[in-house]
């Protein structure tokens, strides 16, 4: 009998065919397969709606086994379109909300998000937890150096908005998986999930690097596609993504 998976994905941003690639890249099976999306699956690349709509569609064929957590950039939206005039709507505009908006433009030209999408991201739990690890968008809550578990903490924004150094440098513990923090920036090599005995990052950037990567547990086998290799197969030149944000959120 095949031993149930866990498949960690890492910070879509709106990438839709990175997804759908990464999906078979790991041989993913509904219902045989946990899947673990770490959560941000809007911003920044060209289909958010889309990546949103297929997250649901993977949530309604095997909903025991598909978990999608909250990340920062879910937060910033459902507070953006709750109070469009406040600072809130102007920061998720400027990172990435923009181009979020784009894809939610309907034929007619109007910005529309279906209730089920907007239904489902107010829905997404902060944390997750199995047998293998911890799953959290950012980091765990910290209280006099003290690492918190997040079934006491379930609402803190640390979850999904933390870059907290010494959380990085020092935990110790359950093994914990997050993104948010992109893993060429603080933690080593450029396009490569960082793997340490307690930590795992799974975020490589995918709207910046054009590599969106996860990773399989408890083998802790490392996941990754490419637009380079997509287009190198196809034999069109890549297109360079650059930095679109000033704030690194």
């Amino acid at each position: 009998m095949r031993t149930m998976r866990t498949l960690v994905v890492g910070d879509i941003h709106g990438k839709l065919k990175l997804f759908d690639r990464l999906l078979a890249a790991m041989n993913y099976k509904p219902g045989e397969d946990k899947l673990i999306l770490i959560g941000d699956l809007v911003d920044r690349g060209e289909d958010s709606r889309g990546v949103v709509q297929r997250a649901l569609e993977l949530k309604n064929e095997a909903p025991d086994t598909v978990i999608v957590l909250k990340g920062n950039h879910e937060a910033m939206m459902i507070s953006a379109l709750a109070q469009p005039e406040s600072e809130q709507s102007e920061l998720w505009l400027y990172n990435g909300g923009v181009e979020t908006l784009h894809s939610y433009v309907n034929e007619g030209g109007e910005f529309d998000v279906p209730e089920e999408h907007l239904t489902f991201m107010e829905s997404l739990p902060t944390w997750y937890e199995d047998e293998h690890a911890i799953y959290v968008h950012a980091a765990l809550p910290e209280d006099n150096g003290n690492f918190l578990h997040p079934r006491d903490h379930a609402d803190s924004p640390e979850l999904y908005w933390s870059r907290n150094r010494h959380f990085f440098a020092e935990y110790r513990g359950k093994t914990v998986v997050f993104g948010h923090t992109i893993t060429g920036m603080i933690f080593g090599e450029r396009e490569k999930v960082w793997v340490r005995d307690c930590l795992i990052a799974v975020d490589t950037g995918a709207y910046l690097t054009g590599t969106l990567s996860g990773i399989e547990l408890p083998s802790r086998e490392v996941f990754s596609v490419s637009e380079t290799a997509e287009e190198e197969e196809s034999g069109k030149p890549r297109k360079s993504t650059g930095a679109k944000m000033k704030f690194w959120l």
